[in-house]
C-alpha cells in the first residue's frame, strides 16, 4: 500500500475502483468541486499516471477490496493522514457474463466479493472516519433492479447491494451520515466493451449507453442533495420498478426487451468499431 503525501483538505473523498473508466472521470469531477481524492484500486501503474496528471490533490492507495486485511490497513492510513473523510464512493465492480453452469468458483467469488462483500467491508471499516453530514455513495446498476438473464451473479451482487444500502441508510441517518445509490444503465467505458466481447446481455442497449460524465454529474448531485436513489435514465428506473411489482411480467416482456437491445447494440457497435478493435 502506497500513499503520496499532500496537505490536509477541508473535504476528502475516497473512491474505490478509481482507475476504471468511471472512476477516473469521477476523480476529475471531485477535484473540480475542491475535494482531495484518495484513489483506491489494485493497479499501481495506472494510479501513478492519474496522480501525475492531477497533481498533489490526488493520492494513490493500492488496496484489493476483496482482502479484509488490506482494507483494515487502508483505514489506518487514511485515519493517520486525514483523521476524517467527507465522502466514500464505491465505483469498483466487475462482471463475467454467461450462464451459471459455465461460471468457475473463482469467477463466482470475484463477482460477489467485488460487487457486494468488498463494498460492505470497506464501508464498515471506514465508517468511523465519516463526518456528520458526510455521504456514502454506491454506484449500483439498473441490473440491481431488473434481473439479467445470463448475468445471475452480477444481479445477485447488485440486488444485495441495494438492500444493504437501503438498510444502512436507515441505520446511519440519525448520525447524519447519508447513503445514496445510483442506478445507471450501461456506461460507455472499456468495461462495457469487454463485457460485450465476452457475451454480455443485449439489455445493456435498450437505451443508449451513458457517458461516464453523466454518471459523475449525478454523483456530485447526490453529494449535495443526499437522496437515497437515483436512476439513469430516470424513466428506465421508474419503468423497471413498476414492472418488478409483479416479477412475472419480466418473463413476458423479456423477448421485446431483448429485440430492442439487439437493435441498440448494432447501432452502438457501429459507432464504436474502432474502440472495440483496440481493446
Amino acid at each position: 500500500m502506497r500513499f503520496n503525501i499532500f496537505t490536509r483538505s477541508k473535504k476528502v473523498a475516497v473512491v474505490t475502483g478509481a482507475t476504471g473508466g468511471l472512476g477516473k472521470q469521477l476523480v476529475k469531477h471531485l477535484l473540480a468541486k475542491h475535494y482531495k481524492v484518495v484513489m483506491v484500486a489494485r493497479n499501481l501503474m495506472q494510479m501513478e499516471q492519474i496522480s501525475l496528471h492531477f497533481g498533489k490533490n490526488v493520492t494513490s492507495c493500492i488496496c484489493d477490496i476483496s482482502q479484509p486485511n488490506e482494507i483494515h490497513y487502508l483505514l489506518q492510513e487514511i485515519r493517520s493522514r486525514f483523521g476524517q473523510i467527507d465522502a466514500l464512493i464505491h465505483c469498483a465492480g466487475n462482471i463475467y457474463p454467461g450462464p451459471l453452469d459455465l461460471q468457475s468458483d473463482d469467477m463466482i467469488q470475484k463477482q460477489i466479493q467485488t460487487n457486494l462483500t468488498g463494498a460492505i467491508i470497506v464501508t464498515k471499516e471506514l465508517l468511523p472516519l465519516l463526518k456528520r453530514n458526510s455521504s456514502i455513495i454506491f454506484i449500483n446498476s439498473l441490473g440491481g433492479l431488473l434481473p439479467l438473464k445470463g448475468s445471475a451473479l452480477y444481479s445477485a451482487g447488485k440486488f444485495g447491494l441495494r438492500g444493504f444500502a437501503l438498510a444502512l441508510s436507515m441505520e446511519l441517518r440519525p448520525k447524519r451520515i447519508y447513503v445514496s445509490s445510483i442506478f445507471p444503465g450501461a456506461i460507455d467505458t472499456k468495461m462495457l466493451r469487454q463485457e460485450i466481447k465476452n457475451g454480455g446481455s443485449n439489455l445493456n442497449f435498450c437505451t443508449p449507453p451513458l457517458s461516464a460524465d453523466e454518471v459523475c454529474r449525478t454523483v456530485i448531485t447526490a453529494l449535495r442533495k443526499k437522496k437515497q436513489e437515483y436512476y439513469l435514465p430516470k424513466w428506465s428506473g421508474i419503468q423497471i420498478k413498476l414492472v418488478m411489482l409483479k416479477p412475472a411480467l419480466v418473463q413476458l416482456l423479456m423477448p421485446y426487451m431483448e429485440r430492442k437491445g439487439k437493435k441498440g447494440k448494432k447501432i452502438w457497435a457501429k459507432r464504436n468499431r474502432n474502440n472495440l478493435q483496440q481493446d
